[in-house]
């Protein structure tokens, strides 16, 4: 499902090969997923340590081509029970990575530690990301509630969907959904308790950045899939001709 490519250095604000490796000889750079110290040898994925690179796990397939769901390696792609059961209202979703290790601590000091320098480095991720026959429009960021919003100081999604929209010159919308209910934290909830805490949580704000449109919503991590689920409930309601989701990384499910 994905491939890594090669990206300039250049784009992401991060020194040439030669310079950086200049450098490295006397200051060694630290990993922004294990903050180790090492000396960079210009690999594929501008920043990372070795072992980092090597404890990544990239979501491929055998999957659920809905939900993503990855399944044991030697089956064959195909609609998981879950999306059997229960259809989501969401189209497609799809994820670059999967939550565990290094990228998993990652993400939770970018999120609920606001190390905001991660952006940039979780940011690349995005060019790994298989956008292929999802065509949307337009980019929406999974909002927080202004008391989350105060709290965390920034909605990690927008930064992501900021990212990714420069990336591939997209529109992004932060004014088209808006969370009106204040939650408590998914993370300790189970599957069914994660639905009941995000039930009508979320409204469209402005039905003209909707309606008849082929959108992507962006979250950092897919769990269950509850909250982005509930959120392409009320832009379906609202008119979406399409919702797909991309997140940076998903929790493996056995």
């Amino acid at each position: 499902m994905f491939s890594i490519r090669t990206v300039s250095h250049r784009t992401y604000g991060i020194k040439t090969p030669w310079r950086s490796g200049f450098i490295s000889l006397f200051f060694p750079e630290k990993c922004p997923c294990c903050r180790t110290l090492y000396h960079s040898q210009g690999g594929e994925i501008p920043g990372l340590c070795p072992d980092c690179v090597q404890d990544i796990q990239w979501v491929g397939p055998p999957f659920c081509p809905r939900c993503n769901r990855p399944f044991n390696p030697g089956t064959d792609s195909h609609l998981c029970s879950d999306c059997l059961r229960d259809k989501p209202f969401f189209d497609q979703a799809r994820a670059v990575v999967l939550y565990q290790g290094n990228m998993a601590k990652a993400i939770q000091r970018f999120k609920y530690h606001g190390d905001i320098t991660l952006a940039t480095p979780l940011g690349w991720f995005w060019n790994i990301a298989d956008l292929a026959g999802l065509p949307f429009e337009t980019i929406i960021p999974v909002p927080l509630h202004y008391k989350r919003l105060r709290e965390r100081g920034f909605n990690q999604a927008l930064v992501l969907g900021k990212v990714l929209g420069k990336k591939i010159r997209k529109r992004i919308s932060v004014r088209a959904l808006r969370r009106i209910r204040y939650t408590l934290p998914q993370v300790q909830l189970d599957h069914s308790e994660r639905e009941r805490n995000v039930r009508g949580a979320f409204e469209v704000q402005n039905r003209r950045e909707v309606k008849d449109k082929a959108l992507l919503l962006i979250d950092d991590v897919f769990t269950t899939g509850a909250t982005v689920n509930e959120c392409a409930k009320v832009l379906k309601k609202s008119g979406a001709k399409a919702v797909f989701v991309l997140t940076l990384a998903r929790v493996g499910v056995e």
